[in-house]
């Protein structure tokens, strides 16, 4: 199930696709643009919508990627339409512009003010005349500037602002203490750096002009002449409570506290830190100096008392089923989960809005958060990783160790593997145990083989065929005249497990009248040809395997819960094509064909497989419908006779188990190849004359690329593709325009494509000559 990309072409309505702005990558939820001269860079989703979304292939994706070139806004025009273009080059997130602004009287070069400009919150700041970054407009006409030369204009405007003077002497005043006569301190800057006046004629090392410049604290800069300083030095000392921590907290109506801060002086300007998630550092939404409003000053042991009230208010949200879906954080989406930095656990309320909470382990509680929102919008680089609920506990106990050893001063214990993740479902604690695998491939099913024994002994083949071949059209009742193993065959075979559960079983016909004719194309265009792609390994099991029929016989019209139902006969014959199959093994073969991970195989193409590929059409089956789905064809493998040790009982463990199966059997063969090839075949035979070029294309759009390449996928038709576009569009019934959004367009083809295949399937299974 290795990883591969689908990719977009994006446009703007009047640009023609061999020029497009951009070209996206998308890999499950994770979509990256092209950026040249750096490669591929983590994009938001979101930006999709801002352009034409065009489809193409791998191949004219690296033909286009040379002719890309970095959109850069031009001077004295409004950055923000061409934000849009910067932001889906190099990724959503923060953006800042530079500029200097130009005047007669100032130059480039010696400018009126710099500025600079926030995206997408559009805050804009400008350096005044007092040295300092202050919110608002500067006028003049602007000239667009790199960072680089905006920290060395700021220094052109301070040299100017001091008279070319190499020493730069400050007065520092804040909310607290502004009176300029007795400021709270005296800075310099000059040659020795950044220093503060202690007294006595002597100087300390400070970053304070620099916080206050930028806004990191609250004060101002009063830029003084040499003797300025000198003189007020003279007179300084220190106010007597400078040091004092004082605390603050804004208190909801019923006395509880909606916000806890403090603050501090440090060499004249004001800091201060919010009370957040059972420590001091974040910072917040209020502010000490500029919410006065139900501002409260109170004594330390008040405010922790108020801090543990808060912490314990914020620890109670939960869903009201109990129910979390848990994600590990990690830097690296193949590696061992307890690699992961971060676990995060979300929810969806009643009103269809979704929460998430991160795991803090100073105080192992959880706190609200936007993780998964930052990561799914490229404001986070980091992957978030499914996983289960067993496996979380085990990251939190992790996490937590990890935290308890740095704070000791020890470096953390290597954490016992928790599971890595293959790419779908979610990362479980369970193992697969390969030499099972290997052991089960000499084994079949017995009640199976012993029936169709005795048919073959008996010579009653083509009676029992013909018989078999009404069995479908007559009520579906076991026909008079079987042989008497045959006939305890469908008897005994016909009884569901003790595990079934009906309620799912008959949400059947929902699944497929959703899904549908969608299951039909996935089932072509994905599910087989990752079994093909392990055809030295997994024997085929003839069409039984193949045929669409299968999927609606066990999905509709009673399915399974009908005794005489058509899913549960069908499911009954095409165990006796295996057990068939079985008795055809050719002398000297290394495992027994249809054996019991052969038949594993056939279950995991049917369910996990199937589901998997209906991402890929932009379909996303919720967490009950892959479950009640999976739950289904579990059932279906018992039916068939699969050993329980290979039915594992969610679907992330048959994610993981199948996930081995592939990888172990994943090899080039003439045998992938040739059944590869009669899959084409059959679906163009299928498909309207001129629909047929669809077919490797969409093997292609759905399969990892390496795996097309090893079954010998022909390359997709892009002129053929671009074709088809008219004639898909007026199938589907699509709005104008709609064919350019993939997010439309692939579920259009997706089910033209199907319903042909559902409607063609017409083949009845007979048992083979010997």
């Amino acid at each position: 199930m290795g990883r591969h990309y689908r990719y977009i072409a994006l446009v703007d309505w009047d640009r023609p696709i061999g020029n497009p702005l951009l070209v996206l990558r998308i890999h499950g939820s994770r979509e990256e643009m092209y950026v040249p001269s750096y490669g591929w860079e983590r994009a938001d989703p979101l930006c999709r919508d801002w352009f034409v979304n065009v489809p193409i292939t791998e191949v004219q994706a690296l033909r286009l990627l040379p002719q890309l070139a970095p959109a850069e806004p031009l001077e004295d025009r409004d950055p923000y339409p061409q934000a849009m273009t910067r932001d889906a080059a190099e990724g959503f997130g923060t953006q800042w512009f530079y500029y200097a602004v130009e005047t007669p009287e100032h130059p480039l070069e010696d400018p009126s003010t710099i500025v600079r400009l926030h995206y997408p919150s559009k805050s804009e700041s400008w350096f005044t005349e007092n040295l300092m970054w202050e919110t608002g407009k500067a006028p003049g006409r602007r000239v667009r500037i790199t960072e680089e030369d905006l920290h060395r204009l700021e220094q052109v405007l301070v040299r100017r602002r001091f008279g070319g003077a190499d020493v730069h002497h400050y007065a520092i005043v804040n909310p607290l203490r502004p009176d300029a006569g007795h400021p709270s301190a005296i800075a310099r800057v000059g040659p020795d750096g950044h220093q503060l006046y202690v007294g006595a004629g002597e100087w300390a090392t400070t970053n304070v002009v620099s916080d206050v410049r930028h806004r990191f604290c609250h004060g101002t800069l009063i830029p003084l002449t040499e003797r300025e300083a000198a003189g007020l030095a003279e007179r300084w000392r220190p106010h007597p409570d400078s040091s004092r921590m004082r605390y603050y907290a804004w208190l909801h109506p019923g006395g509880e506290p909606a916000a806890l801060k403090r603050a501090w002086e440090d060499g004249g300007g004001l800091y201060e830190e919010t009370y957040e998630d059972g420590v001091w550092g974040a910072r917040g939404t209020k502010c000490v100096v500029s919410d006065l409003e139900g501002r409260v000053e109170i004594d330390r042991a008040t405010a922790e008392r108020l801090g543990k009230v808060k912490d314990q208010r914020e620890s109670g949200h939960q869903p009201d089923d109990g129910r979390y879906s848990y994600f590990a954080i990690a830097d690296n989406e193949r590696e061992d989960v307890s690699a992961a930095h971060g676990l995060v656990r979300s929810w969806e309320g009643n009103s269809g809005r979704t929460f998430e909470e991160k795991l803090n382990p100073r105080i192992d509680r959880w706190r609200s958060c936007l993780t998964l929102y930052e990561i799914s919008t490229a404001r986070d680089d980091s992957y978030a990783i499914p996983i289960t609920e067993e496996v979380a506990n085990g990251l939190r106990q992790i996490l937590l160790d990890q935290f308890a050893a740095r704070s000791a001063g020890r470096a953390p214990e290597v954490p016992r593997p928790l599971g890595s993740w293959v790419g779908s479902g979610k990362v479980t604690s369970a193992r697969v145990d390969v030499r099972l695998l290997d052991s089960l491939r000499q084994v079949g099913d017995p009640v199976a083989d012993a029936a169709v024994a005795e048919l073959y002994e008996l010579g009653q083949v083509d009676r029992v065929n013909e018989l078999l071949a009404g069995f479908l059209r007559n009520g579906d009742k076991v026909p008079k005249g079987l042989p008497r193993l045959l006939r305890r065959y469908f008897a005994e075979s016909a009884e569901l497990p003790e595990w079934a559960d009906h309620e799912v079983l008959e949400r059947g016909q929902e699944l497929w009248d959703r899904f549908t004719p969608h299951l039909a194309t996935v089932l072509c265009g994905y599910s087989l040809p990752i079994r093909y792609g392990s055809a030295p390994r997994l024997r085929h099991t003839r069409r039984g395997m193949e045929s669409t029929r299968l999927l609606q016989d066990v999905l509709t019209g009673g399915g399974l819960l009908d005794r005489d139902g058509r899913g549960l006969r069908t499911v009954q014959k095409v165990r006796l094509l295996h057990a068939a199959t079985r008795r055809q093994r050719r002398s000297g073969a290394e495992d027994l064909p249809a054996n019991q991970e052969d038949l594993a195989a056939t279950v995991g193409t049917l369910s996990v497989s199937l589901l998997e590929g209906m991402t890929w059409l932009f379909l996303r089956p919720s967490e009950r419908d892959r479950e009640d789905f999976y739950h289904i064809w579990s059932v279906v493998g018992d039916l068939m006779g699969v050993d329980s040790r290979l039915l594992p009982s969610t679907y992330d463990d048959g994610v993981k188990l199948m996930d081995t199966i592939w990888r172990r059997g994943r090899a080039e063969s003439l045998e992938g190849r040739e059944l590869t090839a009669a899959l084409e075949r059959r679906c163009r035979d299928a498909l309207p004359g001129e629909l047929a070029v669809l077919v490797p294309g969409v093997i292609r759009r759905l399969c990892d690329p390496g795996l097309v390449d090893l079954l010998g996928v022909e390359p997709l038709d892009a002129a053929a593709w671009t074709a088809l576009i008219d004639p898909v569009t007026a199938l589907a019934g699509l709005p104008g325009g709609s064919p350019f959004d993939d997010r439309v367009f692939t579920p259009a083809w997706s089910g033209i494509v199907g319903k042909a295949l559902l409607d063609a399937d017409q083949a009845d299974w007979n048992l083979p000559d010997l």
